[in-house]
């Protein structure tokens, strides 16, 4: 049994639950009251469109008949007009109010049809279903059949008959006032009860059939479009609160990264700059530089397989584990060989990830690299920026007990490294084609002298332009690092 705290627990949160479905079905309702209005509207339209016609002759209704319909009905028209405009479709008695008036209209229109129309009884059960209450569709169909009952016998009493229920003696001669066979029926007489039974049983009753139908079918359309909106209340709402978990996970993996720039004030010898822009709200590319003692510094960039969520959590756990084994101590083959066996115990998701890692010494300007199947780094030196190939090693977490290889990179005072995802050479257009190494290098080379912040600048701005509508494709890193020390003598 639960316990009292549980309880009023419970009664707070179905009241809760109560109140959030109120206030959804109340914009609902007010929506259905302004789309039953236009029904009335419409029909209004409809109406003296019918009398127009008559009037030229084109229906076999009298003058009369379809006057006092028009009078009636254009009356209750401009009240449903007056009584919306005055509680601005926002009313909770406002939906009978306006139910009960298509319901009049209709049934009082069919009573003075020669012919009775079928649809005409069907429409009000038909737009109840608009408000989603499989409760209120119940009551308009039992309202409508109550109406349209007492509406076939006011008709027969008013002599506003059927002409498939009268039959005329042999030799009936008819006076014919407004070219229709309607208007001689009131020279004739017949019974009364028997005309009322026949229009019952050949003429209401046959309607009321196909009434039951749509009247369930309505009900039926009501109820599932009750739930759908309950569902797409609660899709909304989980999409909302996903989305607010995902930005704060953004916030959360933008804050990981190293910021504001320039970091480092005490040291002139290097100045750097760096930029990630994820495909999603959270990505998997990661950079990080950090000073493992006064005068190495770790530069790092990655790319882990997959994008969104997953690759972001990947992306967190790879970037902890490579700042540990960096500040721990040892080369930056090592540390990648150490990383590889760590998550290739454990890596059931079977994602990967492309590192390149180097140590920067500040006071020679020779950089440790190891590189995990990521892009060649492009390197200014002699005046322009080139690809520095080395040999690659395979990515992190795909097969364990990878070894890498270390090499070395001299850079000179004025000399840049610039690191790079896969998502800056692979940037897409609407046309399919890749933005390229190739453009890259021009775009690095139009400004080569400029600071590392500027160059990120250009070669945005250049693939922004290249790829101009097309949606973003994978995430986006660069780490840019200018030398300003002296290099050491060879």
């Amino acid at each position: 049994m639960k316990n009292p705290v549980e309880k009023v627990k419970d009664y707070y949160l179905k009241k809760e639950k109560a109140y959030r479905s109120e206030v959804l079905f109340h914009d609902n309702e007010v929506q259905a009251n302004r789309a039953m209005f236009n029904v009335l509207l419409i029909s209004g339209i409809l109406l003296v469109m019918v009398w127009a016609a008559v009037r030229v002759h084109l229906f076999p209704v009298t003058g009369r008949i379809i006057d006092h319909a028009t009078i009636f009905g254009s009356l209750q028209i401009l009240a449903a007009a007056v009584v919306c405009r005055a509680v601005r479709n926002d009313a909770w008695w406002l939906k009978y109010f306006l139910l009960v008036l298509l319901i009049v209209v209709y049934a009082r229109l069919d009573g003075m049809l020669t012919h009775k129309v079928a649809i005409l009884m069907v429409i009000p059960v038909i737009c109840s279903s608009r408000y989603f209450s499989r409760t209120l569709t119940k009551l308009v169909s039992y309202l409508t059949v109550a109406v349209f009952a007492f509406s076939t016998y006011f008709g027969a009493v008013k002599g506003w008959i059927d002409l498939n229920n009268v039959t005329l003696p042999v030799g009936t001669v008819l006076t014919l006032t407004d070219n229709w066979i309607a208007s001689g029926l009131n020279e004739v007489s017949y019974d009364v009860g028997t005309y009322v039974r026949n229009s019952y049983l050949f003429s209401f009753l046959p309607r009321c059939l196909m009434f039951v139908i749509s009247a369930v079918i309505s009900a039926d359309i009501a109820s599932r479009g009750r739930k759908m909106v309950l569902a797409q209340k609660t899709m909304t709402e989980n999409n909302t609160r996903i989305e607010t978990e995902l930005q704060l996970a953004k916030g959360i993996q933008a804050a990981m990264l190293p910021d504001p720039f320039p970091p480092f004030s005490g040291h002139g010898e290097i100045d750097i700059c760096a930029s990630m822009a994820p495909a999603r709200e959270v990505g998997g590319d990661f950079y990080d530089f950090f000073f493992i003692d006064d005068n190495h510094l770790a530069l790092v960039i990655a790319d882990v397989s997959g994008k969104g969520v997953p690759a972001a959590l990947f992306m967190m756990s790879a970037r902890i584990m490579i700042r540990d084994g960096t500040l721990a101590g040892g080369s930056p083959a090592d540390i990648l060989s150490s990383v590889n066996r760590r998550i290739t115990a454990n890596n059931k998701a079977e994602m990967f990830v492309t590192v390149w890692l180097g140590i920067l010494d500040t006071a020679t300007g020779t950089i440790r690299a190891a590189n995990a199947g990521h892009e060649y780094p492009a390197v200014f030196k002699g005046g322009q920026f080139t690809l520095f190939r080395e040999k690659h090693g395979l990515p992190v977490g795909t097969i364990e007990g990878t070894q890498y290889t270390e090499y070395n990179l001299v850079l000179g005072q004025g000399d840049i490294l610039f690191l790079y995802t896969d998502g800056v050479t692979e940037a897409t257009d609407r046309e399919k084609k890749l933005f390229g190494t190739e453009r890259m290098l021009r775009s690095l080379n139009r400004k080569p002298g400029a600071d590392p912040e500027k160059l990120l600048d250009i070669v945005r701005t250049d693939v922004a332009r290249f790829v101009q509508n097309a949606p973003q494709f994978d995430d986006m890193t660069m780490l840019c690092i200018r030398y300003n020390g002296s290099s050491p003598s060879i």
